[in-house]
């Protein structure tokens, strides 16, 4: 080809790969709303792969040509506390992602003193917490750039506070004629910002105190950037190219970018190891995914197309990771989930919505929440939610041998249903009380249980309804090791069966002893009425491990035994189909 034509290319190109980082800071809403769905909050149970968890406000009523809650950043801190920046606001979550809170006192359109610089035109674009040597501690620092669209200008923010008292302060001495797209902090004294056009970088190595940022001798013309990733002292920018530090950021070397239309993330796994890249465009619309198996060094072929632009990326561990991505105009969105490193992707969520950032919320030391947050046509944002068991041995690890407990029983009468709480973790723990509500009781704890490394206890659960209806409560687990551990009572009311036999539930019911065990378990399950039945075992990749049951049953429970002799410690799920009923429930094998 030749150098005309060259030139041509890559400045049609650039034009394209610009258009799409602008999108992402500047989403456009479209003359006429697709149609499209916004879930109920926590319909799901926590057995099922994704929850919705919420809604975020929906400004669009009150001010038309405001944002929104557009997700456009991703923070995480310590002890389950993680934070979701969006265009105005800042979310945060305490309990590892089930809950957000508004950290604007009152959010848009209301002028609050926390927030009020982040009203159109000037909008949040990025967000990252400041490690912290002290892990225990519990306030919490991050940095928030942030960019006026009228003239052109970026600014850095701190955001500190604990819980839901969070206080910006509006002054780090970094005001900078460009738009600041991009920001890393990979100790507790260093941050490093981007500017996302004609890419600038910046360095302050003082942030416990207010002073100047050095402006570093780089400046790339005709270039974007898009998102950082950190590992250790290392940082890496990726958009139009990669640009790549091992010195805190003090020097830079500029790379070509790992796809030739450029890339829109990047994250690494936790240990440095694997790497992810992914990008997109709108039209035609398209998405891909690059791995690197040696911390960014070279990167793979594409590995997935899809038919959507890629914005966000998650490695959870070395071998499980997420991209996601979508147009919030036509109502699209998927989450792509692999196994192996990236080497393999399976589609893992569709939505009505575009996911513009995902992250992980350690919810205890037994299990990690994938957060993704993206937001609908209509700039309302949404938050969903997988979970994994994930233990950190080094601590306390409690978990309850299932997420929810179902009980049936007709007024006045009682239904009964045991569950098991284990500590996995290698240090002990007390368990004080398992907190009940409305018509639930249980029989913990008249004296406080000491639990030590891989031991059990047994809760009672009574369910007697005064009144017609389904009945559903959180259980708590309260212990002091301050563990996050909740299990689902649902109960629901019916009617004694005419024969004086038991009262079967209108959905089949499902049960597992001894859980945990170490070989053999007993599987209970009750049918309502004749029905082709299948029980089927995974492990946590969702990989099927057996076909326990294939074909039809009649009404009644039925009982079986599956033995684990040969499958290695961890939880598994076992899954009946039922017509169209389903019921899921864990087993913790431990041996």
């Amino acid at each position: 080809m030749g150098t005309r034509n060259t030139l041509v290319l890559w400045i049609v190109l650039l034009c394209a790969a610009v258009a799409a980082a602008q999108h992402r800071l500047i989403p456009q809403r479209p003359a006429v709303l697709p149609e499209f769905r916004v879930p109920e909050e926590n319909t799901r149970s926590l057995d099922e792969p994704w929850v919705y968890v919420q809604t975020l406000y929906d400004v669009a009523q009150f001010m038309p040509d405001s944002f929104g809650a557009v997700p456009v950043g991703y923070a995480t801190t310590h002890e389950g506390r993680a934070f979701v920046a969006t265009l105005h606001t800042v979310f945060g979550t305490y309990d590892g992602g089930r809950t957000w809170a508004n950290l604007d006192p009152q959010p848009p359109p209301g002028q609050s003193p926390t927030f009020s610089g982040f009203r159109f035109p000037k909008f949040i674009s990025d967000i990252t917490a400041r490690p912290v040597l002290r892990t225990e501690a519990i306030y919490d620092t991050l940095y928030i750039t942030a960019f006026n669209t009228t003239t052109f200008d970026g600014a850095v923010r701190l955001l500190r506070g604990f819980g839901p008292i969070h206080v910006v302060h509006p002054d780090t001495s970094l005001f900078a004629r460009r738009w600041l797209t991009g920001i890393a902090a990979p100790d507790s004294q260093t941050a490093v910002a981007f500017a996302g056009f004609d890419a600038d970088i910046y360095r302050n190595d003082s942030m416990g105190v207010n002073r100047n940022w050095d402006t570093l001798a780089y400046h790339f013309s005709g270039t974007w950037v898009s998102e950082t990733a950190t590992i250790g002292n290392v940082i890496v920018a990726v958009g139009s190219h990669i640009w790549r530090s091992v010195d805190n950021g003090i020097s830079w070397v500029q790379l070509p970018s790992a796809d030739v239309l450029g890339d829109a993330d990047i994250c690494f796994s936790p240990s440095g190891a694997v790497g992810l890249v992914c990008g997109g465009r709108e039209s035609p619309s398209a998405g891909w995914v690059r791995a690197s198996a040696d911390s960014g060094a070279t990167w793979s072929a594409r590995r997935v197309t899809t038919s959507i632009p890629l914005r966000t990326a998650v490695m959870v561990n070395d071998t499980l990771g997420f991209v996601a991505g979508g147009i919030a105009a036509n109502a699209t969105g998927q989450v792509w989930r692999t196994i192996d490193g990236g080497n393999t992707w399976e589609l893992d969520l569709s939505v009505d919505a575009e996911i513009t950032e995902l992250g992980v919320a350690r919810e205890s030391n037994a299990y990690i929440n994938v957060i993704a947050a993206g937001y609908f046509a209509d700039f309302r944002g949404g938050i969903w939610r997988s979970r994994y068991f994930a233990p950190d041995t080094s601590g306390v690890v409690l978990v309850a041998s299932q997420d929810t407990v179902r009980l049936f029983a007709a007024v006045g009468q009682t239904d009964v249903a045991q569950f098991t709480i284990s500590n996995l973790g290698n240090d002990h723990v007390l368990v004080s009380d398992v907190t009940t509500s409305g018509p639930f009781f249980n029989d913990c704890c008249p004296f406080e249980v000491l639990l030590e490394s891989n031991e059990s206890m047994t809760v009672t659960v009574m369910f007697i309804p005064s009144q017609d209806g389904v009945f559903e409560v959180p259980m708590r687990v309260t212990n002091d090791a301050g563990q996050l551990l909740e299990i689902i009572a649902v109960g629901e009311t019916g009617t004694p069966a005419r024969d004086g036999g038991p009262v079967l539930p209108d959905m089949p019911t499902l049960s597992v002893f001894p859980n945990p065990g170490n070989a053999e378990f007993r599987l209970n399950y009750t049918l309502t009425h004749a029905n082709d039945v299948t029980l089927k075992l995974f492990d946590v990749t969702g990989r099927e491990i057996a076909t326990l049951v294939n074909g039809r049953r009649e009404a009644g429970e039925h009982v079986l035994t599956w033995n684990a002799g040969s499958q290695a410690s961890g939880v598994y799920l076992v899954v009946l189909q039922a017509g169209d009923a389903r019921q899921v429930q864990k087993i913790v094998l431990l041996k």
